[in-house]
């Protein structure tokens, strides 16, 4: 009877653990510090080895020129580069739960600050898009560098940044914040995520290779597509690679802007065009993308792993966007923007260093 009884309650006690672990499948786990005692899997983006080289910089024969000019020499380092850009799906699951203090205070960070939303009455979900992997925009660059060292801790990776937040700011409509303003510096020797440098972003644009044919190619990756200027709004060249106002219904250039009304407004599924030699996405078009940098005059000289100016009031973001004309899509295109900049045309990829 006594073994009966022993039996019975490993059985009961077996059904039990079974009950509970279908439970806790079906059931989706919270973010880490949400309060509800679960942690939400981390979504890594993809990366791609980029391997380094030195460039030297040569006459640019549009009106763009680049960070590779003339008289100009540049050495970069081997490193990965996010193979999309960071999608919505990815920066939420490492921002749920972040929380920054402020004089004293805790303050939530937005964990999906994006205007491109499914059920936003003012941008379109494309047919076939899905909505998670479209990019994440409205980010501040502040927010871009916290996100790198957010996920660089939950791999455990050396942190990239050092930061200091000095200000928030709320989102409306919402009881979460963005961060305004901070004092970052840069961890050269880290092995996690952070943001590209100017440079390691147009060498990866231009295919990585100064040698190759692509890597004069007017758009990431386009090899059809005609030289680019200051006038050129419009360039089917680019529809292979990326989406920008004149084809972001379709896919193909038409006659008009078609990002002025709701059928045309809004983010793409990231990868849904053609990559570039090292097999990028949307390095021209979609969203243009943070970089370190402060924005400022390029040097000539010879360099090794430029970061840009030491200051400057604000940072540099490349690669055009699903609203902008041709021209801001071309890799050699410059653009920037104060640092607290949140736009529904604006993101960022990330990168790490190979060591």
């Amino acid at each position: 009877k006594i073994m009966k009884k022993v039996k019975w309650l490993v059985t009961v006690l077996v059904v039990a653990s079974i009950v509970l672990g279908v439970i806790g499948c079906s059931s989706p786990s919270g973010p880490s510090g949400s309060g509800n005692g679960g942690t939400q899997e981390v979504v890594v983006p993809e990366m791609v080895s980029v391997k380094g080289g030195t460039v030297v910089g040569a006459k640019n024969s549009n009106n763009y020129a680049g960070v590779f000019i003339e008289e100009r020499t540049v050495t970069l380092s081997d490193f990965y580069m996010g193979k999309y850009e960071v999608t919505q799906e990815e920066y939420a699951s490492v921002m749920a739960g972040q929380k920054v203090t402020v004089n004293g205070k805790e303050y939530a960070l937005e964990s999906n600050p994006s205007y491109c939303t499914k059920d936003s009455e003012e941008y379109t979900l494309f047919n076939g898009d899905v909505q998670e992997k479209r990019p994440v925009e409205a980010v501040t660059w502040y927010d871009a560098v916290w996100y790198c060292n957010a996920l660089s801790e939950k791999k455990g990776l050396t942190k990239a940044y050092n930061i200091e937040v000095t200000e928030v700011l709320k989102v409306s409509g919402k009881t979460v914040y963005y961060i305004y303003s901070a004092n970052v510096t840069l961890n050269e020797n880290a092995t996690g995520y952070r943001l590209p440098t100017e440079a390691e972003w147009e060498y990866a644009a231009r295919g990585g290779d100064p040698n190759a044919a692509d890597w004069n190619y007017t758009f990431s990756g386009a090899d059809k597509a005609d030289g680019t200027s200051y006038s050129n709004s419009k360039n089917s060249g680019l529809d292979s690679v990326g989406w920008y106002c004149y084809n972001n219904i379709t896919g193909e250039t038409g006659v008009s802007d078609v990002t002025y009304n709701v059928s045309g407004k809004g983010t793409h599924e990231v990868g849904k065009k053609a990559a570039n030699a090292l097999g990028l996405y949307d390095m021209s078009g979609n969203v243009w993308e943070w970089c370190y940098d402060w924005y400022g005059t390029v040097n000539t000289g010879t360099e090794t792993a430029p970061t840009g100016t030491a200051s400057g009031a604000s940072r540099v973001y490349r690669g055009g966007s699903w609203f902008s004309r041709a021209e801001y899509a071309s890799v050699s295109s410059r653009y920037n923007g104060h640092p607290v900049s949140r736009s529904d045309l604006l993101g960022f990829r990330v990168v790490r260093t190979a060591n």
